[in-house]
C-alpha cells in the first residue's frame, strides 16, 4: 500500500509530500505532555445516537467582520452533547522519547471539532511545533465509535510547521459515505516501548455532505480555485476550504492575499497562535504488521 507523496486539489485531496512548502503531519503538546490528568483513555467513551444529524448552516450576516462569518459558520456544526468529545490540542502524559515545545499538538479544526466535507476521503491538517521522527497512527471510526480504518506510519519532517494526513493517499482507506457522521483519531506514538500512556492524540469529527443542484452548479461554473473559496466557506465545508487554500498557498508561496485569508480563517476559529506558521513537507513511510 502506497501513501502517496503529492498534494492534489483537484481531486479535493491533498498529498503528502509538498516541495517547497508542504503539507503533512503532527505537532507534539508541551502542557499536555507535562500533565499525566490529560492520560487519553477511549474504552470507557459513551456511544453516539445512530439519529443524530447536523443542523443547517446560517446564512452570514455582511455586517459581521469576515473573520466573526467563518468563525460562525463553521462552528454551526456541531457534535452530539452525548457522543465523545473532539480533542483539538494533544493529550496524553510525557514519554521519555517524546520532545517538548511551547504549544500544544493541534488538530487545524473549528472549535465544535466537527467539519463538514465534500471529499469521499478528504484531507486532515494539524500543527506540529518541532520537527518529528515518529511513529503516528490515524483511525477512522463510525458513530459507535467502532473502528473502520486504522493506519501506521513512520513520520519524518525536518522543522515545525502544518501538516495533513489524506485518505486518498491510501487506496485501502475506505471513502466516507454522504450523509454520515465519522470521528478521527491522530496520534503520536512518543515512547515505543509503552504502547498506550505515552501516546499524545488529537480528535475530532467530520461529516461527508452532498450540495444542492443549484450550489452543485454554481461550483462547476466557479472560474478557479480562489472562487470556490467563498462557496466552501459559504456551505460550511471546512475541509475543501482549508485543503484547497493550502494548495493554492504551496503554489504560490509569494502571494501575501493567500497568507492573509490562512491567517484570517485560523483566528476565526481560535487558532490565531499558529497562523503565521508554514506549510511543511513530510516523509511518511507504512508500518506493516509482521
Amino acid at each position: 500500500m502506497a501513501w502517496k507523496s503529492a498534494l492534489n486539489i483537484g481531486a479535493i485531496s491533498l498529498i503528502l509530500s509538498l516541495e517547497a512548502v508542504g503539507v503533512g503531519s503532527f505537532l507534539i503538546p508541551a502542557e499536555a505532555l507535562n500533565n499525566p490528568a490529560n492520560s487519553v483513555h477511549r474504552d470507557s467513551q459513551p456511544q453516539l445516537p445512530l439519529n443524530w444529524q447536523t443542523v443547517q448552516l446560517p446564512e452570514p450576516s455582511e455586517s459581521r467582520p469576515k473573520s466573526q462569518q467563518l468563525g460562525a459558520a463553521w462552528n454551526s456544526f456541531q457534535p452530539p452533547e452525548q457522543g465523545v468529545p473532539g480533542r483539538r490540542e494533544g493529550g496524553g502524559t510525557r514519554g521519555l522519547e517524546c520532545p517538548t515545545a511551547t504549544t500544544a499538538l493541534t488538530a487545524l479544526i473549528p472549535q465544535s471539532t466537527m467539519g463538514q466535507t465534500l471529499s469521499a476521503k478528504p484531507t486532515f491538517f494539524y500543527y506540529l511545533p518541532v520537527p518529528l521522527d515518529k511513529t503516528v497512527q490515524f483511525e477512522l471510526a463510525d458513530e459507535r465509535d467502532k473502528t473502520l480504518y486504522k493506519k501506521s506510519f513512520h513520520m519524518v519532517t525536518s522543522r515545525a510547521g502544518v501538516v495533513s494526513v489524506s485518505l486518498d493517499s491510501d487506496d485501502n482507506a475506505p471513502a466516507l459515505e454522504v450523509g454520515k457522521n465519522y470521528q478521527w483519531y491522530f496520534t503520536i506514538k512518543c515512547n515505543p516501548k509503552n504502547s498506550t500512556t505515552d501516546d499524545v492524540l488529537v480528535s475530532g469529527w467530520i461529516n461527508r455532505t452532498a450540495l444542492a443542484p443549484t450550489v452543485k452548479t454554481q461550483l462547476d461554473r466557479s472560474p478557479d480555485r480562489r472562487a470556490k473559496l467563498s462557496i466552501f466557506a459559504q456551505q460550511g465545508l471546512w475541509y475543501e476550504y482549508l485543503a484547497t487554500l493550502a494548495q493554492l498557498r504551496i503554489e504560490s508561496p509569494s502571494d501575501a492575499s493567500l497568507a492573509i485569508e490562512w491567517s484570517a480563517v485560523l483566528n476565526s476559529v481560535q487558532l490565531g497562535k499558529i497562523a503565521q506558521e508554514p506549510l511543511v513537507p513530510s516523509e511518511l513511510t507504512p508500518i506493516t504488521k509482521k
